[in-house]
C-alpha cells in the first residue's frame, strides 16, 4: 500500500518555544517507521506550513496515486491547512495524533505543554474534516512505542483489507459438503456487493495434479516438512496421498492466484474417491501457513473470515467451537487437523499424525497436532444476511487463548477464555445465528472489524 505522510506545522508558537520545527523531526521519523511496519511504501512530504504548500502537496498526492493519506500535526496547527490539503481526497484518511507520555509530569510548564501537545491542531483538523463530511480515522498514541506502533499498524491492515476486497479471489475447490446450507456463499451476490470473485475449481483438477506429481516432488516436500514437524506413523498410501494432495492444493492456489479458498475433503470426490481417499488437512495447513487461508467442507464463509482474520491478526485458525463442555470461563476450540504455523506456540514441535476424526477409502491422511500461542484472540464468524437490511454480517467475540490444551486429541485445539460467564456468552453467540465454523485469530480485533464492516456497509455484532 502506498502511504502519504503529510506533517502540518505553523511557526506561530516559535515565539514561545524556539526550534520547534527541528525538534519534531524525530516525531516524523518514528511515524514513518510505524507506517512501514506492514511493508507499506511510505512517502514523507515536507511540512505543510501555508495554503500554498497545502495546495502543492494536494497536487502531488493526486499525481502519485497514494492509497492512504496520513496527516500528523507537529504542533498546534491551524485547520485551514488541513481543510485545503484534503479537498477532493476520496481515499482513506488518517489523523495521527501523537502523545508524549502516559502520565502528566509532576512538574509541568506552559512551555513544555506547548512544545509537546498537538491537541489544538488535532481537534481543529478533526472539526474541519467533520464539517466537510470527510470520513477519517484517528490514532492517538505514542509513535515509536509498542502500543503506538501496534495501533497504527492495525489500522493500516484494516484499510489495506478494504482496499484489497474488490480484487479478492476466493477458490471453491470441489463441492460444498452436501446439506451444509449454512456455509453457502452465493457467488453472484458476493461479487455484486464486493467486487470479489469466487473461482469454482472441480476436484478432478486436484486428482489430475496428484497423478502428475513426481517422486522427486514428494521427497522434497517430505524433507522440507521434516525440518518443521515430528512425523507420526502412516501407511505408505496415507503418506503418499497426503503429500501429493498438499502439492496439488498449493499448485492450484498458485495457478489460480487465489487469496483464500474452501476445500472439501469429504464426499464422492474426497474421502470416498480412490484418487484421493484421505483427509487433506496437511495441504490446507501448508496453504494457510503460507498466507493463503483454506477452510474445509467447501465453507467459503469461513474461508473469507480466515482471510480477513489473517490480514488483521497475522494468523487464522480454522475453528469449530465445541459446546458439549463449557466451564465458567472458557470454550473448547478444535477442528479436524487444520492449522496455521504462524500461530505456533513458542518452543513447540508440531506433529503430523494420522487424522483422528475421519477415514477415507485410502486411510486417514496427515493432520497437524500442536498448541496455539497463548494471548489475546478473537473469534470471527462471517455470514450472508439476505433477509436483513445489510447484505453481510460479521459476529465476533474477543477473549484469550489459554495455556491448557489436549494433545491426546491428535489435532490442534485450544481453550478460549472469555470475560464473563462462558455458558451465557455461548448462548448469545448461538442466538446471533453463526455459521458452524469460524476463524480464530490473534489479538483483539473488534475495533478493526467494526471499521471494516462500517466501510463495507455490513453489520458487525460483538458477542459478550
Amino acid at each position: 500500500m502506498k502511504i502519504a505522510l503529510v506533517p502540518l506545522y505553523v511557526d506561530y508558537y516559535e515565539n514561545i518555544v524556539s526550534g520547534l520545527k527541528e525538534s519534531k523531526d524525530e516525531l516524523c521519523r518514528k511515524a514513518v517507521s510505524a507506517l512501514e511496519l506492514g511493508g507499506h511504501e511510505v512517502t514523507r512530504y515536507d511540512p505543510v506550513t501555508d495554503l500554498q504548500s497545502a495546495r502543492a502537496v494536494r497536487q502531488r498526492l493526486s499525481e502519485n496515486s497514494a492509497d492512504c493519506l496520513v496527516v500528523v500535526p507537529l504542533v498546534a496547527a491551524f485547520s485551514i491547512l488541513s481543510d485545503e490539503l484534503a479537498k477532493g481526497w476520496r481515499g482513506p484518511l488518517v489523523l495521527l495524533s501523537s502523545m508524549a507520555g502516559t502520565a502528566v509530569p509532576k512538574t509541568m510548564t506552559m512551555t513544555k505543554a506547548v512544545a509537546e501537545s498537538q491537541a489544538f491542531g488535532s481537534q481543529a483538523i478533526a472539526n474541519g474534516w467533520m464539517r466537510q463530511r470527510l470520513k477519517f480515522q484517528v490514532v492517538h498514541h505514542i509513535p515509536g512505542t509498542h502500543d503506538g506502533d501496534k495501533a497504527i499498524s492495525g489500522l493500516l491492515k484494516t484499510i489495506d483489507a478494504c482496499r484489497l476486497l474488490p480484487r479478492l479471489r476466493l477458490g471453491l475447490i470441489g463441492q460444498v459438503f452436501d446439506g451444509m446450507t449454512d456455509v453457502l456463499l452465493p457467488a453472484d451476490d458476493f461479487t455484486k456487493h464486493t467486487g470479489a470473485k469466487i473461482i469454482e475449481i472441480p476436484m478432478r483438477r486436484i486428482h489430475d495434479l496428484m497423478e502428475k506429481a513426481t517422486q522427486a516432488e514428494e521427497s522434497a516436500l517430505a524433507k522440507q516438512l521434516s525440518q518443521t514437524f515430528a512425523f507420526g506413523t502412516f501407511s505408505p498410501a496415507e503418506k503418499k496421498l497426503s503429500l501429493r494432495a498438499a502439492l496439488a492444493i498449493q499448485k492450484v492456489i498458485a495457478e489460480e492466484q487465489l487469496d483464500c479458498a474452501a476445500f472439501n475433503s469429504h464426499g464422492p470426490d474426497g474421502l470416498k474417491s480412490q484418487k484421493l481417499g484421505v483427509m487433506c488437512a496437511l495441504g490446507v495447513t501448508l496453504a494457510t501457513s503460507a498466507g493463503r487461508p483454506v477452510s474445509e467442507v467447501g465453507d467459503l464463509c469461513t474461508a473469507f473470515a480466515m482471510w480477513l482474520g489473517r490480514k488483521l491478526g497475522g494468523a487464522s485458525y480454522y475453528t469449530e467451537l465445541d459446546s458439549a463442555y463449557i466451564s465458567s470461563h472458557e470454550w473448547l476450540l478444535l477442528n479436524s487437523g487444520e492449522y496455521d504455523l504462524a500461530w505456533l506456540r513458542p518452543r513447540s514441535k508440531p506433529r503430523l499424525l494420522r487424522n483422528t476424526n475421519f477415514e477415507g477409502v485410502n486411510g486417514r491422511g496427515a493432520s497437524v497436532c500442536a498448541p496455539l500461542r497463548a494471548g489475546p484472540a478473537t473469534l470471527i464468524n462471517f455470514s450472508p444476511t439476505p433477509k436483513g437490511d445489510k447484505p453481510y454480517r460479521i459476529q465476533y467475540c474477543e477473549g484469550a487463548i489459554g495455556k491448557k490444551w489436549n494433545p491426546e486429541m491428535g489435532v490442534g485445539n485450544a481453550r478460549f477464555e472469555v470475560v464473563g460467564d462462558a455458558r451465557t456468552i455461548y448462548e448469545n453467540w448461538l442466538s446471533a445465528g453463526p455459521v458452524h465454523h469460524c476463524c480464530t485469530s490473534p489479538e483483539h480485533l473488534g475495533k478493526h472489524l467494526e471499521f471494516f464492516c462500517q466501510e463495507q456497509g455490513w453489520t458487525c455484532l460483538r458477542i459478550f
